[in-house]
C-alpha cells in the first residue's frame, strides 16, 4: 500500500479514536458518572490510535483487541512504545469488564475512570507524535 494511502486511512482511525477520547473526557467532566463506559471509551481510543499507527507504518493490523499485543507490534517500528505497556494493561481490562456484568469483576469507579483517561491520553499523545 502506498504511504499517502496509509496516511489517509490512519487519519480515519485517529479521528474516530479522538472522538472516543473526547466523549470519555466530556462524560467524566459533565456527568461525573458512567465510569465503566468512560473506561471502555478510553480503551477504544487507545486501541484505535494504535491500530491507526500500524496502518500508517504497515498498511494493516491484526484483528486483536489486547493493547499490550498492539503496543508490542508498534514497538517493532519504535521501541518507545514498550514504555506504555503498563498503560495498555490498565486499559485492556476494560474491553470486556466494562461492557458485561461479570460478578468476579467489580465495576469501575471514578478513580479507575481517571486512571484509564490518563493512560489513554499518554498513548494517544505518543502516537500523534510518532505518526508524522
Amino acid at each position: 500500500m502506498k504511504p499517502d494511502k496509509n496516511k489517509k486511512r490512519a487519519g480515519g482511525w485517529f479521528r474516530v479514536g479522538g472522538e472516543d477520547l473526547d466523549f470519555a473526557k466530556a462524560s467524566l467532566r459533565e456527568f461525573g458518572a458512567y465510569y465503566p463506559q468512560v473506561c471502555f471509551l478510553c480503551q477504544q481510543a487507545a486501541e484505535k490510535y494504535l491500530k491507526g499507527y500500524l496502518v500508517f507504518r504497515k498498511g494493516k493490523f491484526p484483528k486483536v483487541y489486547d493493547l499490550t499485543h498492539l503496543l508490542k507490534l508498534c514497538a517493532k517500528a519504535d521501541k518507545k512504545f514498550l514504555d506504555f505497556l503498563s498503560d495498555g494493561d490498565i486499559l485492556s481490562q476494560y474491553y470486556i469488564v466494562a461492557r458485561y456484568p461479570l460478578p468476579e469483576y467489580p465495576l469501575a469507579g471514578k478513580a479507575e475512570a481517571k486512571e484509564a483517561l490518563a493512560s489513554a491520553e499518554k498513548i494517544v499523545k505518543f502516537v500523534k507524535k510518532s505518526a508524522k
